[in-house]
């Protein structure tokens, strides 16, 4: 099956003693290999339209649909499954368990999934290698650097080979030289494995590069 990701009238409203608008009407169409950045400031709405996509924030209107699936109906055992299966996610701040080793870290989605022991080796050494982090296998993440420990978040966010690679500013830590490389890892990735690619970021550098660009607007 072909992936592919249809947004349809997404809105999310965020409710308090007032109301905020952050995402209204936004539309979107991906096919697989294609890379998109969601290109705006702070405040526009791409950390929640991502949040969505990714199935850990519910829309207050409007449609997500992932390989033919309406994620907005999921129950919470499916979307549990659909976050370990279909969904990568690396974030800003690296979200690494500081008590695991770089291996460990790699490893922990392909233990949630309940894969087999040779099969966890077999795509954590494949990942060490693909993103020149073996040296670092048995390592604690606090004694890397910020580049280091994206390219380990990335190794993460790719261990259940996913569907969807979804990357919330995932440079906006890193100096210009390490960006380059994480965002070309990650473009990599999608181009040569046929994987969707939506990355969220106010680094016009990166939107350059991107097949597709959405630009988003400050709504609060």
């Amino acid at each position: 099956m072909s992936k592919k990701l249809i947004i349809e009238d997404l809105e999310k409203i965020y409710k308090a003693e007032v109301e905020t608008i952050a995402v209204r009407d936004f539309n979107l169409s991906v096919k697989e290999g294609e890379i998109v950045t969601l290109a705006g400031p702070s405040g526009s709405g791409k950390t929640t339209i991502l949040l969505c996509i990714a199935g850990l924030l519910e829309p207050t209107y409007g449609k997500i649909i992932v390989n033919d699936k309406l994620i907005n109906s999921f129950s919470f055992e499916e979307l549990i499954g659909y976050r370990r299966h279909t969904i990568g996610i690396v974030f800003q701040s690296f979200n690494l368990i500081e008590y695991f080793t770089v291996f460990e870290n790699i490893a922990f989605p392909l233990w949630i999934a309940q894969k087999k022991h040779k099969e966890i080796n077999r795509r954590v050494g494949t990942l060490l290698e693909a993103l020149d982090i073996g040296r670092y296998a048995q390592t604690y993440p606090r004694f890397l650097s910020g580049g280091e420990q994206q390219r380990i978040a990335i190794a993460v966010a790719l261990a259940n080979e996913p569907d969807i690679i979804l990357a919330d500013e995932p440079t906006g830590n890193l100096d210009r030289k390490t960006a380059d490389i994480v965002i070309n890892l990650l473009m990599k990735e999608a181009i040569e494995e046929n994987k969707i690619l939506i990355l969220g970021t106010h680094d016009e550098r990166i939107a350059e590069k991107s097949e597709k660009v959405v630009s988003l607007q400050k709504r609060f």
